[in-house]
């Protein structure tokens, strides 16, 4: 059904990415892991391991992984992130009732860590069509480590060759394309902003996410909050 490529150079944060994809529901599917490092040891049973020299982008790793792939459909998984068990049949739904090119969330939780605060980030944007006969703006933004699409759009667009900014390059592309796009809920993911700025590989500033986003609770553990629909 759905095939889900998660790219690292981190050894601490492979387990989280097993976690994410073994706690999805949904049955058929398959992972594949591009480690971005040629030192990182990786278990390679029951799953496609794609080792890559560090020097290769970012970019350039995901346009590989998505090659592998042997579902027509295609998401990411981040490795530092929060995926619930509903995360995989929510986006394979989407992908099949809408018929989207490429479906993502504007709206998700976003969880910091220092503080245990749980956050709404961009509200009101959910279950929506990314309108695209208009010039592109950043508001049409989707979660980058929510990204899926159908495999075939490779063949007219792919990832940047950058370390940072490939998802929103992608997605630019994507919408500059014509392809159909569409915003999911908000439920089923959260975004974990970790205690060590240096930490994170994309450019959000916290003040951004904090100026852009709804307070919804202080709690230890989130699950409760963003695996329900409201």
């Amino acid at each position: 059904m759905i095939s889900v490529v998660a790219c690292t150079n981190r050894q601490a944060y492979l387990p989280k990415i097993f976690e994410n994809f073994h706690r999805q529901t949904l049955v058929k599917k398959e992972l594949i892991i591009i480690v971005n490092s040629t030192v990182m040891e990786v278990d390679s049973v029951g799953y496609q391991i794609l080792k890559i020299p560090e020097e290769v982008s970012l970019g350039a790793c995901l346009n590989k992984g998505v090659r592998l792939a042997k579902y027509d459909f295609v998401t990411k998984m981040d490795d530092d992130d929060y995926y619930g068990p509903e995360y995989l049949k929510e986006v394979y739904e989407a992908l099949v009732q809408t018929d989207a090119d490429v479906v993502g969330k504007s709206s998700f939780y976003i969880y910091f860590k220092k503080n245990n605060e749980l956050r709404l980030y961009n509200p009101n944007r959910e279950n929506r069509w990314v309108v695209n006969n208009v010039p592109y703006k950043s508001a049409y933004f989707l979660s980058g480590a929510t990204l899926a699409f159908k495999k075939k759009i490779l063949d007219k667009v792919s990832f940047p060759n950058v370390d940072v900014g490939e998802d929103s390059g992608f997605q630019r592309l994507c919408f500059e394309s014509g392809l159909k796009m569409y915003s999911l809920s908000k439920e089923h993911y959260t975004y974990l902003r970790y205690t060590d700025p240096l930490h994170h590989h994309s450019d959000a500033r916290e003040s951004l996410l904090r100026r852009e986003s709804r307070f919804i609770v202080h709690t230890a553990s989130i699950e409760k909050y963003v695996n329900t629909k409201k």
